[in-house]
This record gives structure tokens, C-alpha cells and sequence, in this order.
């Protein structure tokens, strides 16, 4: 039985993730990572109660949080014993908070947030699961095409600056876990596409099902050859 941990699952494209891999040809244990177990879990709540052959576990995990994400991983590392390995983590979670900004207007309040939520949040979560990510796992953190620098250079105009500048980050944090995990394991960034989620806001194009199946499909092909590659959710590499 196949197991994930999640950060942002309860909506948008961690929603999708969950009804994926509980669906009736699933067989996954999951650690659904949620920012506050007191919010709304309805939606996630009645994927889990449809599920005939998949476990799901909700746990609080505010990426934003140090001691948040300490007891997501220790909540984690109880259930699946001390020298089990897990086998996907998906750093899903990420904010876009201010949409609005670009290069010569940034707040330093914002980028910091962005910073934190975005690429911090993913390097502690692995930092804190370490002894569960072994040869066999794929980490996979959740980029953005606006975070291409390569992409960006011939983008007129450019947009959503804070945002950029913070998935970029977590693109070189994608190439440094890939070299500090070591031989065996395989960490990747995925661009999801232009999603139709509250995060995807006006203009998108793409329906969740579409993309989720496309990057499930990406992570279950890649391995330790494919580490530090940037993908879209069609499984295209992206230039950095």
C-alpha cells in the first residue's frame, strides 16, 4: 500500500490530490495535511467517507508554522514506524497573496510570507521527515511556471513578482534537496498549469482533474535518474 504525505489538502488542487488516490482503484494510505483541523473539512471529510480501500489520516500542518509542521512529521513517523519508508511527499501548499505586485512594488512583509509559506515550509517538512525519505521515495514540490526564470525573461508583461520570486526559490531548493538526500531518492518540482481553483483566480483554463492526473501520472514514472527536473503537470520539463 502505497503511502503520501500532503500539505494543503482539504481544497483546490489538494482536494483533487485526495480524490485521486482514494478512488475506487486505490489501495494508499495518506497523511492529508491540513492547515487547522478546526476549518471547514466537509468536502475532504466525504472523500474520506467514500473511500472503500484507501486510509486517510487528517492532520493539522500549517506550513507556516515551525511547530506545526514538527508534529505533522512526528504524527507521521508514529503511524508508520520508525524504518518505514514513506514513499511521496507533495509539498502542495502555497500562497499567492499578493497578485497584485511587481518588482518595483514589493512589501517586504509579503515577500517574507511568501518566503516562509512557500520555501520554508517544504525545506522543514523535509528536514523533519528525513528518516522516512529513503531510496524509492519522490518528493514533490509544487512550483509554478512563473517560476521559471528562463520563462519570465520573455514574459511582457511579468506579474504576480512576490509570488515569482518565492517559487523560484523553491525551484534551487528542489535542486539542493535533491543533492542533500542522497543517492536513491528523487525530488522533483511540478508546475501544475493554470488551475481553476481560488488560487487560479480569473482566466484559468484548466480543470483540477485534468492536472492532478497529470502530474499522479508524472510521479509514478519518475525516479532517482529524473532528481532535480522541473515538470509541468503533462510531464514536459520546464526550462529553470
Amino acid at each position: 500500500m502505497p503511502t503520501y504525505a500532503l500539505t494543503g489538502s482539504n481544497r483546490g488542487l489538494g482536494l483533487e490530490f485526495i480524490r485521486q488516490l482514494t478512488g475506487p482503484s486505490t489501495s494508499n494510505t495518506i497523511f492529508a495535511g491540513v492547515r487547522s483541523t478546526s476549518s471547514d473539512l466537509s468536502d475532504l471529510q466525504a472523500l474520506i467517507a467514500a473511500s472503500k480501500t484507501s486510509k486517510v489520516h487528517i492532520l493539522e500542518c500549517d506550513t507556516a508554522s515551525l511547530p506545526s509542521l514538527q508534529s505533522f512529521a512526528q504524527h507521521v513517523s508514529t503511524a508508520l514506524g520508525p524504518s518505514a519508508r514513506l514513499d511521496f511527499l507533495l509539498n502542495n501548499a502555497g500562497i499567492n497573496a499578493a497578485a497584485e505586485q511587481d518588482s518595483l512594488h514589493i512589501g517586504p512583509h509579503d515577500l517574507a510570507e511568501h518566503i516562509a509559506v512557500n520555501v520554508l515550509g517544504p525545506a522543514k517538512l523535509v528536514e523533519y521527515l528525513r528518516p522516512h525519505i529513503r531510496p524509492g521515495s519522490v518528493v514533490m514540490n509544487m512550483t509554478s511556471g512563473l517560476g521559471s526564470v528562463e520563462s519570465t525573461k520573455g514574459m511582457k508583461p511579468t506579474k504576480c513578482a512576490t509570488y515569482s520570486i518565492s517559487k523560484a526559490a523553491l525551484n534551487m531548493l528542489t535542486a539542493h534537496q535533491a543533492y542533500d538526500l542522497g543517492e536513491g531518492t528523487c525530488v522533483i518540482c511540478m508546475d501544475p498549469g493554470w488551475v481553476k481553483t481560488r488560487m487560479g483566480g480569473e482566466g484559468a483554463v484548466l480543470e483540477p482533474e485534468e492536472s492532478i492526473a497529470g502530474m499522479l501520472k508524472t510521479l509514478g514514472s519518475v525516479g532517482p535518474k529524473e532528481t532535480a527536473s522541473f515538470y509541468t503537470y503533462t510531464g514536459k520539463t520546464v526550462p529553470w
